[in-house]
């Protein structure tokens, strides 16, 4: 899974949002407001990743184990996919 293609990511004010551009590959209109974990995730996202490795890759990152991750990253993921803004 991926992030769609048309999309910008800005720290704006000191809040970091993730906006699609145009409708071609959303019907989302709108901005998510991420916080410093949702913009490591859709960091991660902006090229193919699995959701195994997007969870050990957290894990890493934020140096904890992957169970303690998951549950969140699922729960983000389906925000982001109810946006459509997930390429499966």
């Amino acid at each position: 899974m991926r992030l769609i293609n048309d999309h910008i990511m800005r720290n704006i004010h000191g809040n970091v949002v993730l906006v699609p551009l145009s409708d071609e590959e959303t019907d989302f209109q709108g901005m998510i407001v991420l916080n410093h974990t949702g913009e490591a995730v859709c960091r991660m996202l902006r090229q193919e990743i699995d959701r195994d490795s997007l969870i050990a890759g957290l894990a890493k990152e934020y140096d904890t184990q992957p169970e303690q991750v998951a549950t969140d990253v699922d729960a983000f993921l389906s925000e982001l996919d109810a946006c459509h803004m997930l390429i499966h």
